[in-house]
């Protein structure tokens, strides 16, 4: 008939990794409610299975390229590989979470369901090929994380760790929206493609552009930790529980880099010369600003927290070099990150046991003596943190430092090697404190089967593909080559 609205069939299949996810997250929530209090750990058990399954499924579109819902998402091999990374976390995370919530007294089903919609929030961002489909990944990631934060509400540092990152990813989510905003008004559209033809047909002398991509990057800027919204970082990650801190710091960051990634490259690919002065700023000022501070912790997880902010500045090196080198880098690294950086907090969780935190770098005075294998895993995390051979760090910042010399930013390579020198200084403490001197207390650890062996896991990959790295390197590849 005429008049008719024709209205696009979406292709369902580019979205069934989403569905499964979003079904295994309400399937959790229901389920929970027929599980006894004291078994709650058979909601993670369901809660881990499920992720296998759904990352499996997910391996087998790498290689597809699919565009549905008009242009706004997008399955391609880089989507692909980051949702396998993000379904990889969240298996490590339940493995080191199952015995560590029964410690702290919160083992509650709730726990897994949120941990698999924030999943769900970061597969769509990774998908997005449309700012408004961005924001409502977005979104439903950071409202589960706030919750997960303040999981263990009892105590006051939860607490305000979550009414922190709450108040402060409100505000800048505002922040996001009016960049959304002046996009819309210049363009008239919010998809990515169309943004990159308008500027390519009419250019970017309208100054509304300049302000949408400062407005975009800061909106990112929460989730990367990147200066200067890095501020809720160390209460957030001291107070929300160690498994949620290790999952804040390794999958959101790496969601919300993606994100910004592709925006720049797809969108604002011609504005180049102008975010890229911006993005080097930002870029020296995080990393520096992170280091400089980590220096000054005496606990690990705010340690740990600044840590995670100077690896946000050295991930931008691979947005800023805008080269196939440096996307192939930054897709190496974010793996690499995830390996060692969720490993360190991991250990910190195996040192919990009755009133004893183990977040201090007191605590693990003379792990050396009573642990060696332990200490020897720890020593190879914080070697890899700091980009020492032979570990997978040193080979993520070797290609993204190569990336950013190719490109051009010989002072930006100079700051982050000297940014690395400083990281040793302060990494380094907990290994003075392993090998150098006598244990503290002699509480035995209480840490899982499921833990143990997630620890040592990391520990093993973080030195196999240091030495041989090339399985990863080919991953990254791939996950590129829609982009070139």
């Amino acid at each position: 008939m005429n008049g008719m609205i024709n209205v696009p069939i979406p292709n369902l299949t580019a979205i069934v990794p989403e569905i499964l996810t979003a079904v295994l997250a309400c399937f959790l929530l229901i389920f929970d409610l027929f599980v006894p209090k004291d078994r709650k750990r058979v909601v993670g058990i369901t809660a881990l299975v499920g992720c296998v399954v759904i990352a499996a499924v997910t391996f087998g579109y790498l290689n597809k390229h699919i565009v549905t819902f008009s242009g706004m998402f997008i399955l391609d091999s880089f989507s692909v590989v980051l949702k396998i990374l993000f379904l990889i976390s969240a298996i490590v995370i339940i493995l080191i979470s199952l015995r560590y919530l029964e410690l702290e007294g919160v083992s509650l089903g709730e726990y897994y369901a949120l941990l698999i919609f924030a999943t769900l929030g970061m597969m769509i961002m990774a998908s997005a090929q449309d700012l408004i489909m961005v924001y409502l990944g977005l979104e439903t990631m950071a409202l589960s994380v706030y919750v997960l934060a303040g999981f263990m509400r009892m105590t006051d540092k939860s607490a305000e760790a979550a009414l922190k990152y709450f108040l402060m990813g409100v505000f800048i989510s505002g922040i996001f929206l009016f960049g959304i905003a002046f996009t819309y008004g210049v363009v008239g559209s919010t998809n990515l493609k169309d943004i990159a033809n308008y500027i390519a047909e009419h250019g970017f002398k309208n100054p509304l552009l300049g302000v949408a991509v400062i407005l975009i990057a800061a909106g990112l800027g929460l989730e990367i930790a990147m200066a200067p919204f890095h501020f809720w970082a160390p209460d957030v990650y001291e107070g929300a529980p160690t498994s949620v801190t290790a999952f804040i710091s390794v999958a959101p960051k790496v969601a919300a880099i993606a994100a910004l990634f592709r925006i720049y490259v797809e969108a604002y690919s011609l504005m180049a010369p102008y975010w890229q002065q911006i993005l080097w700023l930002v870029a020296a000022l995080t990393m520096t600003i992170g280091n400089v501070t980590a220096v000054l912790q005496n606990n690990v997880k705010r340690l740990l927290a600044y840590s995670s902010i100077a690896h946000a500045g050295y991930m931008l090196l691979g947005i800023l070099a805008y080269n196939q080198v440096g996307l192939e880098a930054l897709a190496f690294y974010f793996f690499a990150y995830c390996f060692m950086n969720i490993g360190a907090f991991a250990i910190v969780i195996y040192l919990r046991r009755k009133e004893i935190v183990g977040d201090e770098i007191e605590d693990f005075k003379g792990l050396a003596q009573t642990h060696p294998m332990l200490a020897l895993v720890m020593v190879i995390f914080l070697l890899s943190l700091t980009g020492i051979p032979p570990t997978v760090g040193f080979v993520g910042k070797f290609l993204l430092f190569s990336a950013a010399v190719k490109a051009g930013f010989y002072w930006l390579v100079a700051i982050a090697v000297l940014n690395s020198v400083i990281s040793l200084y302060y990494y380094f403490k907990i290994a003075k404190v392993m090998y150098m001197e006598n244990p503290k207390v002699s509480v035995p650890f209480e840490a899982s089967l499921s833990l143990k062996l997630t620890v040592f896991a990391l520990g093993a990959l973080t030195f196999i593909f240091g030495v041989y790295p090339h399985p990863l390197i080919n991953l990254a590849q791939l996950s590129i080559k829609s982009f070139f």
